[in-house]
C-alpha cells in the first residue's frame, strides 16, 4: 500500500528576510519534486516569481498545514488567520529567538518529509477574545494568542486601572499599563514585566502590572472560564490596547477591556520530542547572550 501524501499545504514567510523567502522556494522546489504543488501567501509567490502559487481569499480552509517561515511574530499572525479554520501551523525559525517556532532552518526538508508522510502530532494552546466596551456597547473585538495589553502612549503619565475576575474586585493598579496573558505569552511581554512562567498547554489567564507604582502589586493568575474586566482611568487620551504587539486599538477613559478563553485554539504541529521546558532552557539562554531581541 503507498503512502497517503499530503497535497494541500501552505506555506507564510515572513517576506521582509530573504532568508523566509529563499526558504520558500527551496519548500516549493522540494514539494513540487515529489509531485505535490503548494500553495503560497500571495505577497510571497510575487516576490518568488511564482505566480501561478498564491492562494486565494478563503482558500486557508481547504488546506492541511500552514508552514510558516519566520520567527514568533510571523507565527503570531499565521496564528490567529489560521484559528478560524482549526488549520495547525508548522513554524521554522528564521527569526531570532523564536519560543513558538517548532524547527530551525537546517531542518526544513525533514519538516517537509514528516508532513508528507504525516508523522506529527497536534499541540493546543488557548486563545483569548478581547472586547471593548464603550457606553455600554461593544466598539470592537480581536483574538489573542499572546497577550492583551493596556498601556500609557508616549506621555510619561501613569494610568488607573480596575481589575475585576467575574465580577469581583481584585486590584486596583496604578502604573504604566496592565498585561493579560495566555500561558503561551507568559513568556513574551509579561515575563518582561515579571509575570510567571507558564506552561503553554495550561488554560488559565495571567493579569500582570507594566511598572506599578506600589511594591505590593503582583501578577495574578485566574482559571481559565474566568471573565476578566479591566476599566481604564485616566486624565489623557493617550491608551492603547495592543493585540498580540501587532493590532491597536486607542481607548478612551471609561472604557472596559472584557478578556474570556476564546471559543477556539491554535494548533501547532510538533515533530520533535522535546518539551516546553527543554525549549525554555534554549531560549532564556539565548536571550542571555544576545542584547538584539527581534520578532
Amino acid at each position: 500500500m503507498g503512502v497517503e501524501i499530503l497535497i494541500r499545504l501552505g506555506i507564510m514567510p515572513h517576506i521582509g528576510k530573504k532568508q523566509a523567502l529563499a526558504l520558500t522556494k527551496q519548500a516549493v522546489e522540494y514539494l513540487e519534486a515529489r509531485g505535490i504543488t503548494p500553495w503560497v501567501d500571495p505577497k510571497a509567490a510575487q516576490l518568488i516569481h511564482r505566480a501561478d502559487l498564491p492562494w486565494k481569499p478563503g482558500q486557508l480552509a481547504e488546506l492541511d498545514v500552514l508552514l510558516v517561515l519566520g520567527g514568533d511574530g510571523t507565527l503570531l499572525r499565521a496564528a490567529r488567520d489560521a484559528a478560524e479554520y482549526e488549520l495547525p501551523i508548522l513554524g521554522v525559525n528564521v527569526g531570532h529567538l523564536g519560543f513558538l517556532t517548532e524547527l530551525e532552518t537546517d531542518k526544513l526538508e525533514f519538516a517537509l518529509a514528516a508532513l508528507i508522510n504525516k508523522e506529527y502530532k497536534i499541540e493546543e494552546r488557548m486563545f483569548i477574545t478581547c472586547r471593548i466596551i464603550r457606553g455600554g456597547q461593544t466598539v470592537a473585538s480581536y483574538r489573542a494568542l499572546n497577550d492583551a495589553v493596556i498601556a500609557r502612549g508616549t506621555f510619561a503619565r501613569i494610568i488607573q486601572v480596575r481589575t475585576l475576575v467575574d465580577n469581583q474586585p481584585v486590584v486596583d493598579y496604578q502604573a504604566d499599563g496592565i498585561i493579560v496573558a495566555t500561558p503561551t505569552g507568559s513568556t513574551a511581554y509579561s515575563l518582561s514585566a515579571g509575570g510567571p512562567i507558564v506552561e503553554p498547554q495550561l488554560d488559565c489567564l495571567i493579569i500582570t502590572p507594566i511598572c506599578p507604582h506600589t511594591l505590593a502589586a503582583r501578577s495574578v493568575i485566574v482559571h481559565h472560564d474566568a471573565v476578566v474586566k479591566v476599566i481604564v482611568e485616566a486624565s489623557h487620551k493617550d491608551i492603547m490596547l495592543t493585540i498580540d504587539g501587532q493590532a491597536g486599538f486607542p481607548l478612551q477613559s471609561g472604557d472596559q477591556v472584557e478578556v474570556t478563553k476564546a471559543d477556539v485554539k491554535a494548533r501547532f504541529v510538533k515533530l520533535q520530542e522535546r518539551n516546553f521546558f527543554t525549549i525554555l532552557n534554549s531560549r532564556l539562554k539565548t536571550i542571555m547572550s544576545r542584547k538584539d531581541y527581534d520578532q
